[in-house]
């Protein structure tokens, strides 16, 4: 794991959130990028193949957002990094105005190490925020761009706090 991506500790999830076997097989069944995160504080709890591969360094305990803004390879996978880490950053400032803890404090604290952080926390949430989002990803063997949709679930039953973040080829 990359030092950056801030690894967590399994225990920040109680033995409720714990994936089970289930949902670990939803998120390896896919073919192409997915990976559960915690909602709030973006914590990587499980990452299949294709994630981790278009990813470097975002796997199973590392953070979405502080690997975003600290680890220069989001830089180099991210072809339009700008709007993805404004997006990113803008959802962030949004879900934690009523989930302060300790953990958001620890990601906050970790953030604001990025050079970017002030421009990007103060910063308006760019329009690509719609429902059918495209992101463009360079491939880290080759650096060809591929468009990929973005899609974001959440589980209903049984209710979990995390998200189910997908990536499928467009077009």
């Amino acid at each position: 794991m990359s030092e950056p991506g801030l690894p967590f500790s399994s225990s920040i999830l109680s033995a409720v959130e714990q994936p089970r076997p289930a949902e670990l097989a939803l998120v390896h069944g896919f073919s192409h990028p997915s990976a559960l995160r915690t909602a709030v504080t973006c914590d990587i709890v499980a990452a299949n193949p294709a994630f981790t591969r278009l990813f470097p360094g975002l796997e199973a305990g590392a953070n979405l957002l502080t690997w975003m803004l600290l680890d220069p390879m989001a830089r180099c996978v991210l072809a339009d990094w700008e709007t993805e880490a404004r997006l990113l950053v803008g959802r962030f400032r949004e879900m934690i105005g009523a989930a302060q803890s300790r953990r958001v404090e620890e990601v906050l604290r970790l953030c604001r190490r990025a050079t970017d952080w002030e421009r990007l926390w103060h910063g308006a949430v760019p329009e690509a925020a719609s429902d059918e989002r495209i992101v463009l990803v360079l491939e880290p063997d080759s650096g060809r761009e591929t468009a990929m949709h973005a899609q974001t679930f959440t589980f209903e039953a049984p209710h979990r706090t995390w998200r189910l973040d997908t990536l499928v080829p467009a077009g």
